[in-house]
Order: structure tokens, then sequence, then C-alpha cells
């Protein structure tokens, strides 16, 4: 069965359904974007459930694979709950915002499998909605973390709850109230779904291979304002990609094809390790595009970037961007190579225009010496 998300079906398989029920608050009016204070009832809520799994420890039977889709009660919007910490490094329950979210999410557990120390992994990981809750040391804790484990009355052991929010092209920030009741219902139906799964693990189905797509759905069924789950299960198909537009002036095309051809040239999109915006702000992600010749290490151009009209968009910029490098250089190369395949696909259109190769590559030595001098400096 597929997943209509404006529609919600209901499905002829289902596991044994949670006899439990939640009382449905009416949702708060204001502004989505505003934090939540400290004090509010929703941190309360969610410190209380935050203890609840820490004690029950879901992440000793279940794994980070084991993932299950919720539908928000508020709005219809789907969350997919993983929870980490079976290598006992890290301990976490992490919901993946929308199907974009969790095919995301999917890409980046290839690209680990495929390479575990990928840079490419770790910048993809940023680029995923979700919203975490993970366990660390007092001393990762910020003053609101603090303040809401004070004012929650609850009492933790060596690790204390912090809550995140994840945006593309920002850093993880506190939540607003929207997305904390979002990770009430997401948390409160792990506590459920962790119980049925130690008794059974085969009520979430195992999505082992690219083609595999069925999930298990907590559907709520409402009924005079109080919430009764239920199990469902759906075939969740990768939203279609987005078409972003690539835009290179024609008559700087026209100029390129008739420069000469340089050596190889490596080219590559990193996260910078800066901060950008006011106190008090959701920080912003600066990115750094760089290209270098392959064989003699001569930077032909870096610049600065930012994701604030989103990822994809950022991206579509990468041609444009280059462009002007190389119309300033005056010369175009007989080679393109990254490390991304994301990076690649961005001058696929243009590789068939100018007439060079696009590779992708393991190695690219060039950019990395270079890297090494820009971290160096923005270290010092």
């Amino acid at each position: 069965m597929r997943y209509d998300q404006s529609v919600t079906k209901t499905a002829k398989k289902t596991t044994r359904p949670h006899k439990g029920k939640e009382t449905l608050s009416p949702q708060p009016e204001g502004d989505p974007h505003e934090l939540l204070p400290p004090d509010a009832e929703e941190f309360k809520t969610l410190c209380k459930l935050a203890r609840y799994i820490q004690q029950q420890m879901p992440w000793e039977f279940m794994e980070e694979p084991d993932v299950f889709g919720v539908q928000d009660p508020d709005n219809g919007t789907l969350g997919f709950v993983s929870v980490m910490g079976a290598l006992g490094e890290y301990t976490s329950v992490a919901v993946y915002r929308g199907v974009e979210g969790l095919y995301q999410w999917r890409g980046f557990i290839e690209l680990m499998e495929a390479d575990p120390e990928s840079e490419e992994a770790h910048d993809t990981l940023m680029e995923i909605p979700q919203l975490q809750l993970w366990f660390g040391p007092a001393s990762f804790l910020e003053e609101p973390d603090r303040e809401v484990i004070k004012r929650s009355g609850v009492k933790f052991p060596k690790d204390k709850p912090i809550f995140r929010s994840h945006w593309p092209g920002y850093y993880p920030w506190f939540l607003t109230r929207a997305e904390a009741r979002h990770l009430i219902h997401t948390l409160t139906q792990t506590i459920q779904v962790a119980k049925l799964f130690s008794y059974d693990p085969n009520v979430i189905p195992f999505n082992e291979d690219p083609e595999d797509r069925d999930y298990m759905i907590r559907v709520p069924q409402i009924n005079d304002g109080v919430i009764r789950w239920k199990s469902s299960f759906y075939g969740i198909d990768e939203p279609p990609q987005q078409l972003v537009p690539i835009e290179v002036e024609d008559a700087d095309v026209e100029q390129l094809k008739v420069m000469p051809k340089s050596d190889p040239q490596e080219i590559d999109l990193f996260i910078l390790p800066a901060k950008l915006g006011e106190p008090n702000e959701r920080p912003r992600v600066l990115y750094a595009l760089i290209v270098t010749n392959a064989v003699t290490g001569y930077i032909f151009g870096f610049e600065a970037l930012e994701a604030r009209s989103g990822i994809d968009l950022m991206y579509a910029e990468l041609a444009e961007k280059v462009a002007q490098i190389w119309l300033n250089q005056g010369v175009v190369p007989t080679e393109l190579r990254a490390r991304s395949t994301r990076v690649l696909n961005m001058f696929q259109w243009f590789a068939g225009k100018l007439d060079f190769e696009l590779s992708l590559v393991n190695e690219l030595p060039a950019i990395d010496e270079a890297k090494s001098s820009i971290m160096e400096k923005i270290r010092t």
C-alpha cells in the first residue's frame, strides 16, 4: 500500500493495537518559529519521556535501521524514528522530518557504508531535517539545557537529555513549540514501539536493500480530543527529485567554448568551522567552494557560500560560480574531479557544452592541501 500524506488509510496488516491513549490539547497560537521557553509544559513532558527512554534503553535491542514512522496528530506530517546507541558510544533518538528526511537519511547510510570516513556523508547528515533527543555528560549542556532540566523537576543520572532541532543549512538549535509537540508524539510512540519490538522484532519491516520501502507507521485515531494509536503498514516511495535551475549566461558559455583547455581540475564544496548569525539566533552554516589545478595545486578560486534559500539552490549556483572562476582565469579544464556525486551532477549539462570530462574520485590531493592551509588560517 502506498502512503498518501493527505489521507489516512487503514492497512490490512496490523500489529497488536496499543491500548493506551493520549489527550490532544489545543495547538497554541503564536509564532511557529519562536523558541520554546525553558519553563514550558512541553519541556516538562519531554524530560519525563527522556527519563523513561533512558531507563528503557531501547538501543540495547534496537538498531539504527529499525526505522518506523509517526503521523503527527496536530498537522498530519510524518516523522521517521531511528534509535541509535547499539555501539555504546552515542545514545539518541532521531526523528527525520517527512519522506524527504527519511530518504536523505537513507542516502547518508549508503555513503557511510561506502566510506565510513566520508566527508560528504558528514556534510549530508548536517542537511537532513530532523529533531533529536540525545544523552550526554553535563559538560555538553548549554545554559538553556540546564534550565530546562532544572525546571522539569526530573532527576537524571550522569548523562543528561539534550533536545535539538536540525534545519538544512543551519547548525543544531533549540526547539520551537511546534517542534516540541512533534517530538512529544514521536517519543511517546518510540516507547510503545520499543515495547512491541522487544517482544517481536518483526513488527518493524527490515529495509535492507535500496528497493525495500515498507514502513510501519503509527497512525493517530482521534475521538473527542483523545488519541488512540494503531500500527499500519505502507510503502513509502522516494520523493521525486526537485529540478533546480542551473543558470549560466549564454554569452559566458560562448566565451568559455573558445578558451584554451588546461590541466584537470579538482572541485570541492565543504563546511567551514564557522557559525554565522547574531547572538540568540539559529546559527547558519558557512560552506566553501574551492577549485584547484590537479597538477600544480594552484587555487583557481575560493568562495564562501550560504544556504539561506535552501541547499538545492546553493548547489544549483555552483556552475555559475565556477564559470566565473574559469572566465577570470581564462582557461577551461579537460577534466573536473570531485569526491561528491552531487557536486558532479551540477556540471553534467556544462560538461556537454564545453566538452570536458567529469570524474568521481576518492582522493583530491590538491584540494586537501589547500583545505589544510585554509583551516590553519581560520584556527589562527
